[in-house]
């Protein structure tokens, strides 16, 4: 029996985990005939606790089919240095703690450039195959949001430790399109001068479990009042609400709309500007706003999603140049209701299959006429976008998804 190491800081628990992308392919996986392992932080933040004891470096746990192995690593909110010590102290005990446990043909390692760079050193160490998998673009991201001055004087050591991982990595996935003219524009692949041979770059979009999300849909109703009212136009912002993710600009265009008494917004998440914006709706008047749940349970969403009439997508500038991936963007795929990004991105899948507004939204008038404009469509055309989304979220199934990252371990097996 093959065996495959999926090496993930953030993975968890089923009952915890958000992305369910690791989980997903380490099903498939397992009913392919593989032993998968998954190896992922010690600490539990939605129980704020540690799982690891005492002077142990890690703790086996299974959870169903799923095989954990919690690394011990501290505590690691937040951006700052502590998350970077965090998880390079997993990385580094991934290491110490390799030979207690199955070799792997393959290590699938989702990387944060520069921190867990050591578990590349353990594949070696290991003798297995290595893939790279890459969500976010550290530290570019970094320098994008920023977070961190270009002129930082560590960042040319990071670039080179990302480098180095994508060298040597036996494949590359990228959740998100563009992630071969990333490497292409840093003059790594060997079209553009660099070593990294454009075959072995993949792109794997993150997805969703259509079936588990139409059955959690049906049997995790919710009962509240403003979801419920099909006499508005319903607008949901779902997630974090951070400086980020520029959810003030969504309530200035909630303002230019409050006129208009059809239209509601649902926000539902937490995060740093949330009481901040509360206050700013009391202190402005703008009634058409309403703060939901803080913390959402997993199997809530596809339920909240299904019941908006248009879902939202909103972040800062200068994000999506190579494309995005994010988790709830399938999510409302699933759901079958038009979608709205307040940024304009390359490859996006909105725009190519007609499903909503994706635009440089820069003013809250503009954004309000975006959002006016999907409501003013006529039940025949408004119901064939609904259509639309419903038939795209098919392309994003886990099922469809496993084969294409079968065909990654394929190339793998070929490839030394």
């Amino acid at each position: 029996m093959k065996t495959v190491w999926i090496v993930n800081y953030y993975s968890a628990l089923p009952k915890y985990d958000t992305h369910l992308r690791h989980l997903e392919f380490a099903h498939y996986l397992s009913q392919e005939g593989y032993f998968v392992r998954i190896f992922n932080r010690s600490f539990l933040v939605q129980e704020n606790r540690q799982l690891v004891k005492g002077v142990q470096l890690f703790a086996n746990e299974d959870c169903g089919e799923f095989h954990f192995t919690h690394v011990k690593s501290w505590n690691g909110s937040g951006n700052g240095i502590r998350r970077a010590v965090s998880i390079f102290q997993f990385a580094i005990n991934l290491i110490l703690i390799r030979k207690k446990f199955e070799r792997p043909n393959i290590i699938l390692h989702n990387i944060h450039v520069p921190f867990d760079y050591p578990v590349i050193l353990c594949a070696k160490f290991l003798h297995c195959k290595y893939i790279a998998e890459t969500w976010d673009l550290w530290p570019n991201d970094f320098v994008t949001a920023g977070l961190i001055s270009k002129d930082n004087i560590f960042l040319p050591l990071a670039y080179r430790i990302e480098r180095k991982i994508y060298e040597k990595a036996t494949a590359i996935i990228f959740s998100f399109e563009g992630g071969i003219d990333y490497l292409g524009e840093r003059h790594l692949t060997i079209l553009h001068g660099g070593k990294i041979d454009e075959k072995k770059i993949f792109y794997i979009n993150n997805g969703i479990d259509i079936d588990k999300f139409n059955s959690d849909k049906e049997n995790h109703k919710i009962v509240d009042s403003d979801l419920l009212d099909d006499n508005f136009f319903k607008i949901v912002y779902l997630g974090s609400i951070q400086l980020s993710n520029d959810i003030k600009q969504l309530i200035d265009c909630a303002n230019v709309l409050k006129g208009d008494r059809r239209f509601k917004f649902l926000i539902y998440g937490d995060g740093s500007e949330r009481n901040f914006l509360e206050h700013y709706c009391s202190q402005n008047r703008i009634d058409n706003v309403y703060f939901k749940q803080k913390h959402i349970p997993l199997e809530d969403v596809p339920f909240v999603v299904s019941c908006a009439s248009l879902n939202i997508l909103n972040y800062k500038r200068n994000v999506g140049r190579y494309g995005m991936s994010p988790g709830k963007f399938f999510q409302y795929l699933a759901a079958a209701k038009p979608i709205c990004s307040n940024i304009a991105v390359k490859y996006s899948i909105i725009n190519e299959f007609n499903l909503g507004v994706e635009k440089d939204l820069n003013t809250p008038d503009l954004y309000a006429d975006s959002i006016r404009r999907i409501a003013d469509l006529s039940n025949d055309d408004y119901n064939s976008m609904c259509n639309r989304v419903r038939a795209t979220a098919s392309l994003y199934d886990y099922k469809i998804l496993f084969k294409k990252f079968l065909e990654v371990v394929g190339y793998c097996d070929k490839n030394i």
